[in-house]
């Protein structure tokens, strides 16, 4: 059967990534101008992505959706049921990345790096495994890695200062230009709700990861994760943009955080479209929900799992008629 295959269809079972991930992502980033991406977890949250994308806009229907995002979170929730505090490494996001970034081809993905695996030294390794593997934009938190490191909504966080998490930064992007990537870089606070941190300090330290340069090369986008409040939501983009009018900013609209039953319940609303979001350009331009696919999955098997209790066999059957 593979003979009866052409050049270009053995070509595309095969090498299926982008040669240049990142500038894909930087050229649809420019020619949309917004990118927005539900999270998966494996391959075949990947495929149903890419499949659905593929399916719209050949019956040109819209589709709100043209990139898919490689959450850590729920990688290790959903394949080995630990929480996202560190049970997993490098080379399990490696390898689950890889199968995300072929199936998910042509969209371009966003893999979560956490805090580089590794010291300013040793992250090196994460970027050339990331770059291997087809990774379209990679983000990199600083959350101290040593002390507390977890999911991003959870208490308890700390962040390693500002100095050390420039030095990482410094080296990701050393690193990028020495091996000639085209991955992005987005870079990640996590002191809106960490320990002794607050917006002010967000604030700062966003300023100061994106000033960052390495012969030119600097930081992509801009992330401060955990960010759902109107108030916070405004004033970061103002002051980020007054620092930089050109700065691209992503922003987490978590399914970890009840967005609707906060919104109705303090401000009587909706909470925020696409579009709001975008403003037109000037407010962010990278939107993802990070744990999309584990937060479905779990509400869908739940579900079947409870009607399976109680009614037996009909829970099959009712599961075929949808």
């Amino acid at each position: 059967m593979a003979n009866n295959l052409t050049e270009k269809e053995l070509e595309d079972l095969f090498h299926r990534k982008h040669d240049r991930p990142g500038d894909v992502f930087i050229q649809l980033l420019e020619r949309n101008g917004l990118i927005v991406a539900p999270g998966v977890y494996d391959a075949m949250g990947a495929q149903i992505a890419r499949q659905i994308c593929a399916y719209r806009n050949a019956a040109l229907l819209p589709c709100s959706f043209n990139a898919v995002y490689g959450s850590g979170w729920a990688i290790s929730a959903m394949l080995w049921g630990d929480p996202d505090m560190g049970f997993h490494d490098r080379s399990m996001m490696e390898l689950i990345g890889g199968f995300i970034v072929a199936q998910a081809y042509p969209l371009p993905v966003i893999l979560d790096a956490e805090t580089g695996f590794g010291t300013e030294i040793t992250l090196a390794r994460t970027v050339e495994a990331y770059d291997r593997i087809g990774v379209a934009l990679a983000h990199l938190e600083d959350q101290d890695s040593e002390q507390t490191r977890r999911c991003g909504n959870l208490g308890g966080k700390q962040c390693i200062s500002p100095e050390k998490m420039a030095t990482k930064i410094k080296s990701w992007l050393m690193v990028s230009r020495t091996i000639g990537t085209s991955m992005r870089l987005m870079v990640r606070t996590d002191a809106l709700t960490a320990a002794g941190g607050g917006i002010e300090d967000a604030l700062e330290r966003g300023k100061r990861y994106m000033d960052v340069d390495v012969q030119g090369l600097r930081p992509t986008i801009l992330w401060a994760d955990a960010m759902h409040k109107p108030g916070d939501i405004e004033r970061w983009v103002t002051e980020m943009h007054k620092h930089d009018p050109k700065m691209i900013l992503g922003i987490n609209y978590s399914p970890n955080k009840d967005w609707t039953g906060y919104y109705r319940e303090q401000f009587n609303q909706y909470p925020p479209s696409y579009e709001k979001l975008y403003t037109n350009g000037e407010g962010f331009r990278l939107i993802f929900h990070t744990i999309l696919q584990a937060r479905a999955d779990m509400e869908s098997t739940w579900n079947t799992f409870t009607e399976m209790a109680d009614r037996g066999p009909e829970a099959l059957w009712t599961l075929h008629e949808r």
